[in-house]
C-alpha cells in the first residue's frame, strides 16, 4: 500500500473543494437563469395582452370611421340642410388659385390653404 504525500493529499482536497465549489455555483446559476426566464415570460405576457388590447380598440376605431364615412350616413347628417339647384339658379364662383395636391377650406368661402393649422373648426359663421 503507498501512502500519499501531503502535497498530493493537499492537491487532492483542493480538486474535491473546487469540484464542490463549481457545481454550487453552477447550481444557482441555473436557478438565477430559470427566474429570469420566468420573468422574462410574464413580462412578454403582459406586453402580448397590451398589444391585443391595443389592436382591438384600432380595430373598433377603424369600423367606427368606416361607418361614418358610409354615403348613408354622410346623406343623412345633411339631409335637411342640402337641397338641389334649380335650373334659373346662378352660382358665381371666384377664380382663385388652388393649391397643390391637398387644400382645405377655411373661413371665407373659396379660399384654400395646405396647413390645418390655419384652420379654425371652433368658428362662427
Amino acid at each position: 500500500m503507498t501512502y500519499l504525500t501531503p502535497q498530493t493529499r493537499k492537491a487532492g482536497l483542493l480538486m474535491i473543494m473546487m469540484m464542490i465549489i463549481m457545481t454550487a455555483s453552477c447550481a444557482f446559476t441555473i436557478v438565477w437563469m430559470q427566474q429570469q426566464i420566468s420573468r422574462t415570460a410574464s413580462r412578454t405576457k403582459q406586453l402580448e395582452a397590451n398589444l391585443a388590447e391595443t389592436v382591438r380598440k384600432l380595430n373598433y376605431l377603424d369600423e367606427r370611421i368606416a361607418t361614418m364615412h358610409q354615403p348613408v350616413v354622410l346623406q343623412g347628417k345633411v339631409a335637411g340642410a342640402l337641397r338641389p339647384s334649380t335650373e334659373s339658379q346662378i352660382v358665381w364662383v371666384r377664380e382663385q388659385t388652388a393649391g397643390a395636391n391637398r387644400a382645405y377650406a377655411i373661413a371665407a368661402p373659396y379660399e384654400t390653404t395646405m396647413d390645418l393649422a390655419f384652420v379654425d373648426l371652433n368658428q362662427q359663421r
